[in-house]
C-alpha cells in the first residue's frame, strides 16, 4: 500500500503540468475552506516578508509544530494574500497517510497531493528518509517550488507552545544543500476542534479575541554556514539557529497575544 500511494503522490509531484493545475485548485479552492473555518480565528503578522525572498530561489518554510493544522492555516493565508505563488510540498509521516487507502484518499481530496515525500518513524526502515530528504532538495532546486518543514522534527505536546523541541538536523541538511530562501513562523493557539474555530470566526460577540497568531519574521541568511564543512554537525548548527529565531518569533507572539488580551 505504502508503495502504491507513493508512486500516485510521486508522479502527481513531478508532473509539471498535474503539479501546476493541483496547486492552483488548492490556492483558489483549498484555501477558501480553511479561511471558511478559520477566517477571523487567525491572524498573520509581518506576513509582508514573504515578498522579501529571492524570487530566483525556492522557499523553506520552517514553522514549529504544535498541530497538524500549522503549514496549511500558514499557506492557505500567503495564498489569499499573494495567489498561487508557489508549488507547495508538506513532508509527512507514512503512517496513516501512505500506508493506508484512506491516507491517499485525505491527501487528495483536502490536500491535492501536497502531503510528500512521507516520512518513516520505525527505526529499521529509516533509511528511507534519507532518500526523502534527497528528494526535498531537488524540489527545493526549483524556484517555484516551495517546501515546509518542521525543525522540531515531530509534534510538539509539552503543555507550552512556547517550550519548544530541540533543533533536528534534517532542516539545516536542506538549507546547506539546496540554498533555498529560509523564512521562519512561529504560530499557536488552535482549539481541539475545527469547528470551534469556526464558531470563534462568525462570532458577531465584540469580545471574541483571535485564537490563533502568526508571525512571519524575515528571510535568514545562511551564507556563511553553508562555507563550513558539510557534515551533521553543521546541519545541526543550522537547525539550531533556525529554532533560536523560532524562538524570538515566539516571544512576539506571546507579546502580541498580551497586548490584545
Amino acid at each position: 500500500m505504502e508503495r502504491a500511494n507513493f508512486r500516485v503522490t510521486h508522479y502527481l509531484n513531478w508532473s509539471p503540468l498535474a503539479r501546476r493545475l493541483l496547486t492552483l485548485v488548492l490556492a483558489n479552492v483549498g484555501q477558501r475552506w480553511v479561511e471558511f473555518f478559520m477566517a477571523r480565528s487567525v491572524v498573520a503578522h509581518g506576513f509582508e516578508n514573504f515578498q522579501k525572498a529571492d524570487p530566483q530561489r525556492s522557499v523553506l518554510l520552517v514553522v514549529n509544530h504544535r498541530t497538524f493544522n500549522d503549514q496549511f492555516t500558514i499557506c492557505a493565508r500567503l495564498f489569499k494574500m499573494f495567489g498561487a505563488h508557489h508549488n507547495i510540498f508538506f513532508p509527512v509521516r507514512a503512517n496513516y497517510f501512505y500506508d493506508n487507502p484512506a491516507g491517499l484518499l485525505v491527501n487528495m481530496v483536502l490536500a491535492q497531493g501536497v502531503m510528500y515525500p512521507p516520512i518513516i518513524r520505525q527505526g529499521a526502515r529509516r533509511r528511507w528518509n534519507q532518500t526523502a530528504t534527497d528528494i526535498m532538495v531537488e524540489l527545493l532546486k526549483h524556484p517555484q517550488n516551495m517546501v515546509g518543514v518542521h525543525p522540531e522534527g515531530r509534534r510538539n505536546q509539552r503543555p507550552s507552545p512556547y517550550d519548544l523541541l530541540p533543533a533536528q538536523p534534517g532542516c539545516g541538511e536542506l538549507i546547506y544543500r539546496a540554498n533555498p530562501n529560509v523564512i521562519p513562523v512561529f504560530l499557536q493557539g488552535f482549539a481541539d476542534n475545527v469547528f470551534d474555530m469556526h464558531r470563534n470566526s462568525v462570532s458577531r460577540d465584540p469580545d471574541r479575541k483571535p485564537l490563533v497568531h502568526m508571525v512571519m519574521g524575515e528571510p535568514l541568511d545562511f551564507s556563511k554556514e553553508r562555507e563550513m564543512e558539510q557534515n551533521r554537525k553543521t546541519y545541526l548548527h543550522i537547525s539550531q539557529r533556525v529554532m533560536a529565531r523560532i524562538g524570538e518569533l515566539s516571544v512576539q507572539e506571546k507579546e502580541i497575544r498580551r497586548s490584545q488580551s
